[in-house]
């Protein structure tokens, strides 16, 4: 028992970690303890009888400072790099494969992670890289270890894109649950079993299987894509994409809805909208009324497209819009007389069949009228589809006419999906095949003479394909040459069909015109860059072999192909939304020309001429709307006309309930500058910014740049750690059999160790499946150069995670025990206790948590210090022996130095930001609450009225209950609510815990020849401090004195500026920041001093430190310390040739190369 006393360590059978006691309770023989595991944080509180306390293992209550000193350093470096994330502002991208932009940062790290729980709305105009977005918040809440089931919904022709970026760009692995996966687990929830899934929102909406098993699962994180399509027009009548909305608000803790048309111009409708995100902020139109007198709305961001801009430009300082120009032509042409009699045959065979069909109000009738439709469509893209679609056609006819008891008894049931125009193309073709078998009557003589038409038909259009060439294939062979295609081998096309039997058609035509071509559709997988046949496969080739792309829908859905600036739609969709998916393949980020999209349409037919309409209206709102061509015009296109609508009217066409004038009046009376302009300039569009704070989001790059998880700090860490753990890292050399070398700092792991996978098991859940085998792996994203066969190593990898784990574990007994160290510089021992202490809210969950080290002198003196101190330190021998400690402070005391010097402040720091977004979330509740309240006021007050006036109607009563009720229920929610949120506001320093301690002697050779021109002398440094500030100052720069934090550099110096005294845009000249975030001013400045001339040494850390800044790492020399200072700068000193000294691991290097370097700097001399 008397070892159980509070803060012991303690390890048994019984846990499955170390255990820290917090209290002991004697119950008879027996003991209850209360314990806290130190991987996990879970609480124990076991009752143990005498021999299992017997049984028990004991940290030793004194520490013998006999622990291995390297593993001490190591496991110290292992508890820093997994809260990498608390120190680097920008931590997530340095371990995803993107390069980000402005306004995606923006929404990130200034909105998504300073919400408490995050229920947020991001509505930028489209090509702001959603996905990006969405993948950033992913890694930043992973490595927090917050969300591990995290749901991605989306149309269904948008999922592989999700699938596709969130794997390649930031390493995560997702399931896309579809039909066949839920047929395949029949009897267990696919949602349960899934940690990281995506979805269809249609599907899941309509499906009651798919619905009914998703809604029995809860989610840690739900991102929803196009969440407009939850929108609901009225309270009373709410989609089932809306239900399935507010059900998975529920369902989660953190929800993020995306979409480029948050609104259509009606407050109502978008604070309807706006519930989904919460229900008790946006209650009422109120709430958004009062967001437009503060022009600022809670959960909600929409930047528009003059927002999205680049970084500034690293030589001039200017920034560029993201996207080029996008012009749109329509080229008319018209049918011969041969081809206009098919078409005029085939339009009344459809005309017949399409009144029948509007005559019967059944699921085969409904088929009948799509299949008619699409028939018409098909010539419009090709005589060859119309004729191998008629052939289809006519061959289940004669099935039909041989069997048709079997037809009636299969007949089609089910009927056309209302998301059919957004579902994958191979899902599409199966409904298609399935909707041709469709007929109007089942008699056989009406099918023989039906059977007669169509082979008539197939009969003229094998004519007209006999002439060779046909009137739109001569069209585009000119417009090929006009654009120089055929003259200019590198220009890349794009052609766009809805067939597949047109685009079979095109790739033979065009090979035969001597055209290198390649073709994606959506009968081929998804694949990769290294297997033929796939569509991966088919981009790469498009980009480094292939002049001609030619892909139908397919190549809408995930393929990025901004290398390419010309694009042809040889036939239109009839639902316009679908032009602006092709057109996002090409005109996005990246695209460094203006595009060029050419649209085909005859202008002789009916469906030509109305589509021709459409686009001179279309052409006339850009003209007025969009001078600049930036496609913004498409952004609400969908809620002035709705997808379907053209394609239901020319149905309505063919069966002869409208004419073609009409259609065209419709169109000219919807498509309207207008109606645009309603909705686009909307009262609620005042939410929207036009401009970003460029200048906040680069004085962050200044932080970023110092204290960004560099790779080469992964790298050594990782090497160190993992033969420890029984992990083999060997560097790769020349490749076999290659007369080039291997990358750079490319390393073979092979087989993990069998002993590490219950620790990968263990971390699964948050990081991922550790494989059984790696191959090659880097460190640094730059070496992966485009080699898919490198695995990418950094935090929150799973091997990754699973060394540091597995360390942390084997390092815990030398914490426990304590270890000794020596430092060069340091002239009296001192003992460094390392703490980790977090900040949680009233309703317990962690804010934050930071890695703390807290020096004591002999003489009891405390000092807060940089936990990268220990990467200066020395490991002492086995024999090294640690002072006498008696007297000194214990943990206690320690704590609560802790406690008073740093974690109050930071808890402050912390509470003040979280008082910022709660008061504004509280603001907009009581609003719209009480709006709520007030509304069931007045009418409890008219009931009350009534009654009192003797109102005989008998559900007075009854409605004044309801009344109360709802009064109650209201009054309720809002006190509820706003005690939530005073917890939320409440910041508390939690779970201080002491990892090891650890004493740093003098080291024992300090005064050696050898190594005493490395030592420090402090007055000679504060000499050379000095100096080199005057210096800074006569520049007119602020400088900042950082000698205590163990950063790896002295000082820190910034140009004055009124607006941000810490960081502002300059010029290239002060240096780049990393991440692509464009130019920082800022000098991070080293100071070395000599009191004669001689070398100069940098310790581990300043060394590091020179290499992660680069051209922002300066350091000044000041020799003659001691006479008459003279100050020599040296930008980006790792040039330098320093000498690693093993013994004491610095790098050292002579005066001679000192001066060399400066010499092109003008001396500063100072007294």
């Amino acid at each position: 028992m008397s070892n159980l006393s509070p803060n012991a360590l303690i390890r048994s059978a019984l846990f499955p970690e170390p255990v820290q006691v917090i209290a002991v309770v004697p119950l008879g023989d027996a003991v209850k303890l209360y314990g806290k595991g130190l991987q996990t944080g879970h609480l124990y509180e076991p009752v143990l009888t005498p021999e299992q306390v017997a049984a028990l293992e004991h940290a030793p209550e004194t520490q013998p400072f006999d622990g291995d000193a390297a593993r001490f350093r190591l496991a110290v470096e292992a508890l820093r790099l997994g809260l990498a994330y608390e120190y680097d502002p920008y931590f997530a991208l340095s371990i995803a494969r993107i390069d980000p932009l402005p306004h995606q940062l923006e929404a990130v790290y200034d909105y998504f992670l300073k919400l408490p729980r995050i229920r947020f709305l991001l509505a930028d105009d489209p090509g702001a890289g959603k996905t990006i977005m969405a993948g950033l918040l992913i890694k930043e809440l992973k490595a927090r270890g917050l969300i591990k089931r995290i749901l991605i919904v989306a149309p269904a022709n948008l999922t592989f894109q999700w699938q596709r970026e969130l794997l390649d760009k930031f390493h995560e692995r997702f399931d896309v649950v579809r039909g066949a996966v839920l047929r395949a687990t029949y009897g267990s929830n696919p949602w349960q079993e899934c940690n990281q899934a995506i979805t269809s929102i249609a599907w899941v909406a309509r499906i009651e299987d798919a619905r009914d098993s998703l809604l029995r699962s809860h989610w840690d994180l739900i991102v929803v894509d196009e969440a407009h399509k939850m929108s609901a027009s009225d309270e009373s009548h709410k989609t089932l994409a809306y239900q399935l909305g507010e059900a998975l608000r529920d369902r989660t803790d953190h929800y993020l809805l995306m979409t480029a048309t948050p609104h259509k111009g009606d407050p109502r409708n978008f604070s309807l909208f706006l519930r989904l995100l919460d229900s008790d902020v946006y209650a009422d139109v109120k709430s958004l009324e009062l967001a437009l007198e503060q022009r600022e709305a809670p959960f909600y961001l929409r930047r528009v497209k003059e927002a999205l801009v680049t970084f500034p430009n690293p030589e001039t300082g200017a920034v560029s819009s993201l996207f080029t120009q996008r012009n749109v032509r329509t080229i008319r042409f018209e049918i011969d007389a041969e081809e206009w009699d098919f078409y005029d045959a085939l339009t009344r065979y459809v005309e017949e069949q399409s009144v029948q069909a509007a005559a019967d109000d059944s699921a085969r009738g409904r088929a009948l009228g799509f299949t008619m439709a699409l028939l018409q469509r098909r010539f419009a893209s090709s005589v060859y589809a119309a004729r191998r679609s008629l052939e289809r056609m006519r061959d289940r006819r004669e099935k039909v006419l041989a069997d048709p008891e079997g037809y009636r008894q299969a007949q089609i049931r089910g009927k056309i999906p209302d998301d059919f125009d957004e579902l994958p193309e191979d899902e599409q073709d199966a409904i298609l095949e399935e909707l041709e078998q469709a007929v109007a009557s089942v008699d056989p003589a009406t099918l023989r003479t039906e059977i007669g038409e169509l082979n008539r038909l197939i009969v003229q259009a094998q004519a007209l394909e006999g002439r060779v060439v046909e009137s739109k294939l001569l069209k585009l062979k000119q417009v090929l040459q006009d654009e120089g295609v055929f003259a200019d081998s590198t220009t890349k096309l794009l052609i766009f069909t809805e067939h597949k039997d047109t685009l079979d058609y095109l790739v033979g035509r065009l090979r035969g015109w001597g055209l290198t071509v390649t073709q994606i559709h959506g009968g081929m997988p998804v694949g990769d860059e290294n297997t033929p046949g796939t569509r991966i496969y088919a981009e790469r080739e498009f980009k480094t072999s292939c002049q001609v792309l030619v892909a139908t829908e397919a190549a809408g859905e995930g393929i990025n192909l901004q290398f390419c600036w010309l694009m042809v739609n040889y036939d239109i969709p009839w639902n316009p939304m679908r032009l602006e998916q092709r057109m996002g393949r090409i005109h996005r980020y990246g695209q460094e020309k203006d595009c060029l999209i050419l649209n085909f349409v005859a202008t002789n037919t009916r469906e030509g001429r109305v589509l021709e309409r459409l686009f001179e209206r279309i052409a006339q709102i850009e003209h007025d709307l969009d001078p600049q061509h930036t496609g913004k015009v498409f952004n609400v296109f969908g809620d002035v006309l709705p997808a379907n609508q053209l394609e239901r009217m020319v149905r309505e066409m063919y069966a002869r309930n409208l004419t073609e004038a009409v259609i065209l009046e419709r169109i000219v009376a919807q498509v309207d500058t207008a109606r645009f302009q309603r909705i686009t300039h909307s009262a609620l569009e005042g939410l929207a910014r036009r401009e970003l704070n460029l200048s906040a989001i680069m004085g962050k790059s200044e932080a970023a740049k110092e204290r960004r998880l560099v790779p080469e700090v992964v790298q050594d860490f990782f090497i160190q750690a993992a033969p420890l753990v029984g992990v083999t890292v060997r560097p790769v050399g020349r490749r076999t059999g290659s007369l080039h070398p291997a990358p750079p700092r490319v390393y073979q792991v092979g087989r993990v160790t069998r002993t590490l996978w219950p620790v990968g098991e263990r971390l699964e859940p948050r990081f991922g499946k550790l494989a059984r085998e790696y191959g090659r792996i880097v460190f640094d994203k730059a070496a992966l150069s485009g080699d898919a066969t490198l695995d990418w190593v950094t935090p929150g990898h799973p091997l990754f995670e699973t060394v540091r784990a597995a360390l942390l574990d084997l390092a815990q007994p030398d914490l426990e025990r304590g270890a000794v160290f020596y430092d060069l510089n340091r002239a009296e021992p001192a003992r460094l206790d390392v703490f980790t202490a977090a900040i949680r809210d009233g309703q317990n969950h962690e804010l934050h948590r930071r890695l703390f080290v807290v020096e004591m002198a002999l003489n009891g003196a405390l000092a807060l210090r940089q936990p990268t101190l220990f990467l200066d330190l020395l490991p002492a021998p086995a024999d090294a022996l640690a002072p006498d400690g008696d007297g000194l402070p214990e943990t206690p005391e320690l704590e609560q130095y802790l406690i008073e010097t740093a974690l109050n402040a930071f808890r402050d720091e912390v509470a003040a930001a979280r008082e910022r977004e709660i008061a504004t979330i509280a603001a907009h509740t009581e609003v719209s609450l009480n709006a709520l309240i007030h509304r069931q006021n007045m009418r409890m007050a008219s009931l009350w009225e009534d009654q009192q006036d003797g109102n005989t109607d008998p559900l007075l009563a009854a409605n004044i209950k309801l009344t109360e009720d709802r009064l109650d229920e209201l009054n309720l929610r809002l006190e509820q609510r706003m005690a939530a949120l005073q917890q939320e506001r409440q910041c508390t320093i939690s779970d201080i815990r002491h990892h090891g301690r650890a004493w740093v002697l003098p080291h024992p050779d300090r005064d050696t020849p050898g190594l005493a021109p490395m030592v420090r002398d402090d007055e000679i440094e504060r000499i050379a401090v000095e100096v080199a500030t005057r210096c800074e100052e006569a520049r007119g720069w602020e400088v900042e004195s950082v000698e205590k934090d163990n950063r790896g550099f002295d000082l820190v110096s910034r140009p004055k500026s009124e607006e941000s005294p810490k960081s502002e845009v300059r010029s290239p000249q002060y240096g780049t920041s990393d991440y692509g975030l464009g130019t920082t001013a800022v000098r991070f400045i080293e100071v070395k001093g000599r009191a004669g001339v001689g070398i100069v040494a940098l310790s581990p850390n300043e060394y590091k430190t020179a290499e992660r800044l680069g051209e922002d790492y300066w350091l000044y020399v000041v020799f003659n310390c001691a006479t008459e200072p003279e100050l020599h700068i040296i930008r980006n000193p790792v040039a330098l040739g320093w000498q690693p000294v093993t013994t004491v691991e610095h790098y050292q290097v002579g005066s001679q190369a000192i001066l060399q370097a400066a010499e092109h700097h003008n001396a500063f001399r100072g007294s």
